[in-house]
């Protein structure tokens, strides 16, 4: 057995995505306490994710990711899509496997909608003999 089969984890991993991106639509994101590497008590932003067990517990890194795609707060992030995939990074001088997030790869090939056109401003009525020579005398 694998050390992510014997002791299985409430949180996502990059063991997880099996070496592979997902596509994921975001369903909350709640501050939960966890416990750090020294089992000190600290609080983390955890997202969850329409039709999936686990969550995902939301480093800076990731958070800017998701904030520059769905906005400062994450309240508004409920709906957003995001693309989570595996990949390394650097952490305590040991290089560890890690999750990562950005914008859907198949949002990158949605040909954008057109703009609407404005509507056009009404037309005010027209003016009254009266207001037509109520003009202002500039001296």
């Amino acid at each position: 057995m694998k050390r992510d089969e014997l002791f299985p984890s409430k949180y996502l991993k990059a063991a997880d995505l099996k070496g592979k991106p997902v596509v994921v639509q975001i369903d909350r994101a709640a501050p939960e306490v966890l416990k750090n590497d020294r089992g000190e008590e600290q609080s983390k932003l955890v997202i969850y994710f329409a039709k999936a067990r686990k969550g995902l517990v939301v480093n800076m890194t990731n958070y800017d990711s998701i904030a520059a795609m769905h906005g400062g707060d994450t309240d508004d992030w409920r709906g957003g899509r995001i693309e989570l995939y595996p990949t390394m990074a650097a952490m305590r001088g040991k290089t560890v496997d890690c999750i990562r997030v950005r914008v859907p790869s198949d949002a990158l090939n949605l040909v954008p909608l057109p703009k609407p056109e404005p509507k056009p401003e009404p037309e005010s009525p027209p003016k009254s003999l009266r207001e037509e020579l109520d003009d202002e005398i500039p001296f």
